[in-house]
C-alpha cells in the first residue's frame, strides 16, 4: 500500500466512524440552529456538513433528501410549539389557571421557542406546504382556547373572539417586540392584559405566584 493509499483509507475510516457517530438528531439540531437564525433557504446539506464536520454523503444516512429534513422541521415546530399550546389546557380546573397555564407554555423555552415560530411562519409566506401546516395549526390552537373558554360559561362568538385575541396577541408579541425584553416588562402587563382577555379580575394571589415562577429573583426582590 502506496502512502497516498494509506491517506485515503485513513480518511476514508475517520469519515466512517464520524458518520457513524452523528445520529438523525444531530443532523436536526444543526438543521434548526440554522433555520432559527437564518431561515429555511440557509438550511442546505452542504452547509449542514460543513458545520458537521463530514461530508455531504453522510446526510444520506438519516434524511432521503433535503425535502425529508425540511419535513422533520415542520414536525418539530408542530411538536414542540404547537402541541404544548394544545396540551396547556389539559386538565386546568378554573378560568385563571387556564389562561395562566396558557401564559406559561408561551414563556417557558421548553414548551415554546419563539425564534422557531417566527422562522416557521417566514417559511409559511414562501411555501404552500408549509402555509397549509402553519395555518391548521393555528385553527386548532384557536379552536381549543375557544373550547376552553365556552366551558367556563362563556358564548360562543364570545368565546371565539377572545381566543383570537389570546392566541394572536401572544404569537404576534414576539413580532413587534423581538425576543429580548426582560420578563419583569412583560409581566408588568399580567393582570391589565388577563382583564382584556377574560372581563374578569386575575386572583392577587396567583399573579403573585406566577411572577415568582416566571421572573428571576422576583421572590428574593420581593419578601
Amino acid at each position: 500500500m502506496t502512502s497516498k493509499d494509506l491517506i485515503h483509507k485513513v480518511a476514508q475510516e475517520g469519515e466512517a466512524v464520524r458518520t457513524a457517530q452523528l445520529s438523525r438528531a444531530d443532523w436536526l439540531k444543526a438543521a434548526l440552529d440554522i433555520f432559527k437564525t437564518e431561515g429555511i433557504e440557509a438550511v442546505r446539506i452542504t452547509r449542514l456538513a460543513d458545520v458537521l464536520g463530514v461530508t455531504r454523503g453522510s446526510f444520506y444516512w438519516h434524511f432521503k433528501h433535503r425535502e425529508d429534513l425540511q419535513s422533520a422541521l415542520l414536525s418539530y415546530w408542530q411538536h414542540k410549539n404547537v402541541h404544548s399550546l394544545l396540551h396547556a389546557l389539559d386538565d386546568v380546573q378554573s378560568l385563571d389557571d387556564g389562561i395562566l397555564s396558557l401564559f406559561s407554555a408561551w414563556l417557558s423555552p421548553e414548551q415554546f421557542e419563539p425564534g422557531l415560530d417566527l422562522a416557521m411562519r417566514d417559511w409559511a409566506r414562501r411555501s404552500e406546504a408549509a402555509s397549509q401546516a402553519v395555518n391548521d395549526a393555528d385553527e386548532r390552537c384557536i379552536d381549543a382556547i375557544s373550547n376552553f373558554y365556552q366551558s367556563h360559561g362563556f358564548q360562543e362568538t364570545d368565546a371565539r373572539a377572545r381566543a383570537r385575541t389570546v392566541y394572536t396577541c401572544q404569537i404576534g408579541y414576539y413580532v413587534v417586540t423581538g425576543l429580548n425584553e426582560p420578563m419583569s416588562v412583560r409581566l408588568s402587563y399580567l393582570e391589565p392584559l388577563y382583564a382584556i382577555m377574560t372581563g374578569r379580575t386575575l386572583d392577587p394571589a396567583k399573579a403573585e405566584e406566577f411572577r415568582v415562577r416566571h421572573v428571576p429573583g422576583y421572590g428574593a426582590a420581593n419578601p
